[in-house]
């Protein structure tokens, strides 16, 4: 048989062959177009996604910018009222200082008033605690039978140059200045040692109980003790408080709201162990 001249079976055959090569064909390229079309697909999802987070990360900026913008306002508007603020300071400042200067004349002659008062007010003040010191003085003077009768008999009691006669001889002229310096003077013997000299009490009117009035009372007695041992320190003191016990603890008696007090404490001091 002739090659050439196929018979129509054959014919069918091939042509059968060349549609099945020709369908593989296609079915490859089909499956390669759609694999190219996923794997595109898969890159336009991630294009997207992509896009949305920009889209995303935009509005936050454009929010975030905004906010910004209102913080900026906000801090322009401040800065413009403490400027106004300043201002109004700075010329409230320049009225009062204006005004002070007009007022300072009037300042000096009330700053002058008040300093010349103040100077009166203390010589006010002198004078009525000198004054007060005097009357206590004149009361306690008044008071001396009802305060030592307990202790002493035969009183006797006065301004210290009233017994200067009696006392010259026994006091040399140095220490009669600390005899002359006192405020009230009382003698008697002592109720328990009626055989005894009589006993001398030198005391001062003070302003209060403290150190230095204590101190003075103290060594004063001691200049009189050295040729007058029987005497005793006595304060009379307007405001008598002596928290700290200064005045006992020094043997030093002290006359204030009627009644006199550390008598136990200056006989042992002075008298039963002098120093």
């Amino acid at each position: 048989m002739n090659p050439n001249h196929q018979s129509p079976l054959e014919v069918i055959h091939q042509a059968m062959r060349e549609i099945v090569s020709l369908h593989r064909v296609t079915v490859n390229q089909l499956s390669e177009l759609i694999g190219v079309q996923r794997e595109t697909t898969g890159q336009l999802h991630g294009v997207i996604d992509a896009m949305r987070e920009v889209s995303a990360l935009f509005r936050e900026m454009t929010n975030t910018q905004s906010k910004v913008n209102d913080f900026l306002n906000m801090l322009s508007q401040e800065l413009r009222n403490v400027a106004e603020i300043d201002e109004t300071t700075r010329r409230l400042l320049a009225e009062f200082i204006e005004q002070l200067q007009q007022l300072w004349p009037h300042l000096e002659e009330v700053t002058g008033q008040l300093v010349g008062f103040g100077v009166l007010l203390r010589q006010l003040f002198r004078e009525q605690e000198r004054a007060n010191l005097l009357v206590l003085a004149e009361d306690v003077a008044r008071r001396v039978p009802n305060l030592f009768c307990r202790h002493l008999t035969q009183l006797r009691w006065g301004v210290p140059g009233e017994f200067y006669d009696e006392i010259q001889g026994h006091v040399p002229e140095g220490a009669l200045d600390s005899w002359l310096s006192a405020d009230l003077v009382v003698t008697g013997v002592l109720r328990q040692a009626a055989e005894a000299p009589p006993l001398w009490i030198v005391g001062w009117v003070v302003p209060e109980i403290d150190e230095p009035a204590v101190t003075s009372a103290r060594d004063r007695l001691v200049a009189l003790r050295e040729t007058f041992p029987r005497v005793l320190p006595a304060l009379v003191a307007l405001r008598p408080t002596d928290d700290a016990g200064l005045a006992s603890s020094q043997g030093v008696l002290v006359i204030a709201d009627r009644v006199v007090r550390n008598w136990e404490e200056a006989l042992a001091r002075w008298l039963v162990h002098p120093e």
